[in-house]
């Protein structure tokens, strides 16, 4: 679904977008606590895609992605906040190009977040679905509009230190109570020390997932939607 890498930069992307009927799937990633590495993780699945991939960044306390990515802030950029709900061009509107094929930045201004009108993500999501093979979402903690595409989402990956399971365990069942399917939501302990990052384990025994790569969590992924297949969107 890639675009030529002369459309890259000689096009504007409101006109180069494949206008396609597919629709991709969606990961979305929730932290079980404040730093689980869920920004890491996100980018290390999107750059393990293709081209096909759309990267958002819904973490609404202010995401760190489009730094890690080293694209500049657009002057006066309001993000899903300057969207209007009826307007169908939400993605081609926020959406930047980058290297694995688009990145959004859902709250560029965490100061106009509370703006965002419900069903707004949950429309840019679907959009961007009929442009990239892959959309992964990270929402960090999810709160208000970023709760709609953890509902929406084929896989949702729960991402917290492995000597924190009490927590991750309560994130997973305050999913579930929230709707999503407890068979489309993976867990990925992650190592909290750079010893045990080193070494993959954490006291020997509990094996830890290295999401500054990305090859073990991708794999786990598309393993579970290929066992369970894409989710039914009305």
């Amino acid at each position: 679904m890639a675009l030529l890498e002369a459309d890259y930069e000689a096009r504007p992307l409101l006109e180069s977008i494949e206008r396609v009927g597919s629709t991709g799937r969606s990961v979305v990633l929730v932290g079980a606590h404040g730093g689980a590495g869920t920004s890491t993780a996100a980018l290390a699945i999107a750059r393990g895609g293709d081209r096909g991939v759309c990267l958002v960044d819904a973490d609404l306390a202010g995401g760190t992605l489009g730094v890690a990515l080293g694209l500049k802030p657009r002057i006066g950029d309001a993000g899903l906040a300057g969207v209007r709900e009826a307007d169908g061009t939400a993605f081609a509107t926020l959406a930047q190009r980058a290297p694995f094929g688009w990145f959004v930045e859902i709250g560029p201004r965490p100061e106009l977040v509370w703006l965002i009108r419900d069903g707004t993500l949950r429309a840019l999501t679907r959009q961007a679905m009929r442009q990239a093979s892959l959309i992964v979402i990270d929402v960090a903690r999810p709160v208000g509009p970023s709760c709609e595409p953890v509902l929406d989402a084929d896989v949702v990956v729960i991402v917290g230190h492995a000597n924190r399971l009490k927590t991750i365990n309560q994130t997973q069942q305050r999913l579930t109570r929230l709707g999503v399917d407890a068979a489309r939501i993976v867990v990925c302990p992650t190592a909290p020390t750079i010893v045990e990052r080193i070494s993959g384990r954490l006291r020997g025994k509990l094996n830890c997932i290295d999401v500054q790569h990305g090859d073990e969590l991708l794999l786990l992924i598309e393993g579970r939607i290929a066992s369970l297949g894409p989710r039914k969107r009305g």
